[in-house]
């Protein structure tokens, strides 16, 4: 039972994502269910390390996990904000180097080649952050911010599925050398 923890910490942000569906972008219940789904993230991982069940189908559950809420908190703020083409372009961008990365890992290794990088974690705390940031600086230097690091998360990701022979979800950053 307590194995299943992680999975189900998963499952419930991309419920909880789908909740927000049906609340005001950016008011005061999407930053609460949005941080909810925040710390669950920050929780299924520490779960599977501390119960030492760490596995692919867990890596997997949680960047689907993490790409449904991402998905669902841009379908939800990008109808309600002023969006000039350059951050368009840079998203859509950043979410095609993502999936190339993605198609590339999985067709060398033969199972979806999801990477937990350090920057992809970093760029998934700016990821949470984006909706505060919105609210307390203003789309244009949010759009900087977030979209900067996550593209060198997002290199970073399909440089490691080009040129590593073997897939290693916990790879930790092509910039830190591992003993």
């Amino acid at each position: 039972m307590y194995k299943a923890i992680p999975d189900m910490l998963s499952f419930s942000r991309m419920g909880l994502a789908l909740i927000l569906l049906l609340t005001e972008p950016l008011s005061l219940p999407f930053l609460a269910i949005f941080t909810v789904c925040s710390i669950t993230d920050i929780l299924d991982g520490y779960a599977a390390r501390r119960l030492g069940v760490c596995n692919a189908h867990g890596h997997t559950l949680d960047s689907v996990s993490d790409a449904v809420l991402a998905v669902i908190m841009l379908y939800c703020i990008i109808p309600v904000l002023d969006w000039e083409v350059w951050m368009v372009m840079w998203i859509a961008a950043i979410a095609a180097i993502r999936l190339i990365a993605l198609g590339i890992g999985t067709g060398r290794y033969g199972e979806p080649a999801f990477v937990h990088t350090y920057l992809n974690k970093l760029a998934g705390v700016f990821l949470y952050l984006t909706p505060f940031l919105i609210v307390l600086i203003g789309v244009p230097v949010t759009v900087a911010v977030v979209c900067t690091v996550t593209t060198v998360s997002a290199a970073e990701y399909l440089y490691i599925n080009v040129v590593n022979t073997r897939y290693d979800p916990d790879f930790g950053s092509v910039f830190i050398r591992r003993s």
